[in-house]
């Protein structure tokens, strides 16, 4: 079995939401079929991120608990335009609905304290917190 060495890097803390049912299927579908996802790639489910620069990367999910759950894909990401809206609402995460299911109390309810770390691999084995 090849080993490989990765990094996590703490890139956000806030709230996680959801979204609705069916929607990040679809979104999933058409980021595929524009070539901006691998779906290759060992995940348990979709996440979007705020930063576009995180797009197909996977992450693990610090839950406010300790409990670290993942690796998810990151599916999607906040619009340019967006980007101040969600900093100042203290956002951390979007769960597709069937993750939120799982992880929130309430899928309508978001969740707070949730921390995301990137999966850097190929890299010297460290965890970065800030």
């Amino acid at each position: 079995m090849e080993k490989v060495a990765i990094a996590l890097v703490l890139v956000a803390v806030g709230k996680a939401t959801a979204y609705g049912p069916d929607t990040m299927n679809r979104v999933v579908e058409n980021r595929v079929g524009w070539g901006q996802l691998d779906l290759s790639q060992s995940h348990v489910g979709y996440v979007a991120l705020a930063d576009e620069k995180y797009l197909n990367s996977r992450v693990l999910l610090e839950l406010p608990t300790g409990e670290i759950v993942g690796p998810f894909l990151v599916a999607d990401c906040g619009a340019e335009h967006d980007q101040e809206h969600l900093n100042e609402i203290g956002f951390g995460v979007d769960l597709s609905y069937e993750l939120a299911e799982k992880y929130l109390e309430d899928p309508r309810t978001p969740l707070h304290g949730v921390k995301v770390w990137l999966i850097e691999e190929n890299a010297d084995i460290r965890i970065q917190m800030q």
